[in-house]
């Protein structure tokens, strides 16, 4: 079965945009400090091999927000994989390319498993993290920890209710010293626990 997967960058102190994220300015003030890393993702690094494994997964889950800000990414995301957007209101308007609209999380999660075959499932954005473990969806996260403070702006899981959710360690990847220390990241795999 396919395993879905969170794939985000997010500060150190938990955010994955700065403040005032819009369709005009998508990642905030300075959020887009958090994707230097992505300037080596064609090394043979941790970087590199991270990246290539996220753009392998056969599909696609996001929140209609993500979705949004990223421009719909012109209804094709990767290698032409189907787009499970999940949304609280379907829009009367036929989505482009292989973008479905779910409003249900285990629905999506069961459309996106099965689109998704052998291969892995790709989550974007934090209201779909969150909905996704929320509904018990959620196998994996793949964190992408950039050593800065943002200080503000929007964060990864702000809205989950008051209880633990438990993860075990799978992977932990660093990236090795280099020039540009603002390409610096660690990369962290954590397979989310059932109770």
């Amino acid at each position: 079965m396919a395993l879905i997967r969170l794939y985000m960058t997010i500060s150190l102190d938990g955010y994955i945009a700065g403040p005032q994220d819009s369709a005009d300015n998508p990642l905030g003030i300075d959020g887009f400090r958090l994707f230097n890393w992505l300037d080596r993702r064609d090394d043979p690094g941790p970087s590199g091999q991270v990246y290539a494994e996220a753009m392998a997964t056969r599909a696609i889950i996001a929140g209609r927000r993500t979705y949004e800000l990223a421009n719909h990414w012109q209804g094709d995301h990767h290698d032409g994989v189907p787009i499970f957007i999940l949304t609280h209101d379907v829009p009367d308007e036929p989505p482009p390319g292989s973008v479905r609209f779910v409003t249900d999380p285990s629905e999506c999660a069961s459309q996106a498993r099965a689109a998704a075959g052998n291969g892995d499932v790709m989550v974007h954005g934090a209201g779909a993290a969150q909905a996704l473990l929320q509904a018990g969806e959620l196998d994996e996260l793949e964190l992408h920890v950039v050593p800065v403070l943002l200080g503000q702006g929007r964060r990864l899981f702000d809205n989950l209710p008051a209880e633990h959710i438990e993860l075990e360690l799978l992977r932990s990847l660093t990236t090795p010293e280099i020039k540009e220390p603002r390409q610096h990241v660690t990369h962290l795999r954590y397979r989310v626990l059932r109770p």
